[in-house]
């Protein structure tokens, strides 16, 4: 039941996904897009690029491209900072918007999705994710398991 229910986790997550860049794609959106816009959305104020790096677990290099690309979309903006080095980023007001669009997109498709299950449900759901958040905080590295999918 244990490898079951992690594989059915994971399909989960990827049917998720999957499901999400199928219903952004007529906004040009793909999950590359719209989750850095989200993460911006969610920081309190100006993002450095390597914090936006870190919080998507994707590296510099990688997140120079996908910044160059929202900015030339006009979703995003640079921001001076006092240590020419640190380079900041925020969502334009046209980033805003964007992200308005995809957040209304995205409470139709959890409520569609999510709107079958029994609130206990998902509450006890939930609760069981976070232990598991929580179990695998606790791991030490290399104590892992055998292999994927174990």
């Amino acid at each position: 039941m244990q490898r079951h229910f992690m594989f059915t986790l994971g399909q989960v997550n990827k049917q998720w996904r999957r499901t999400l860049d199928r219903l952004l794609a007529p906004m040009g959106l793909t999950q590359a897009l719209w989750l850095p816009l989200m993460h911006l959305a969610r920081a309190p104020e100006a993002m450095r690029q390597k914090d936006l790096a870190h919080s998507l677990a994707l590296d510099s290099s990688s997140v120079v491209r996908l910044v160059d690309g929202m900015a030339a979309q006009g979703w995003i903006e640079r921001v001076d900072d006092s240590d020419r080095r640190v380079k900041k980023i925020q969502l334009t007001p046209a980033g805003h918007a964007q992200v308005e669009a995809v957040q209304h997109l995205l409470q139709r498709a959890r409520s569609q999705v999510l709107g079958a299950v029994p609130a206990g449900e998902l509450q006890a759901a939930y609760a069981t994710l976070h232990r598991l958040l929580a179990a695998m905080a606790d791991m030490p590295h290399g104590d892992a398991g055998d292999g994927p999918g174990d």
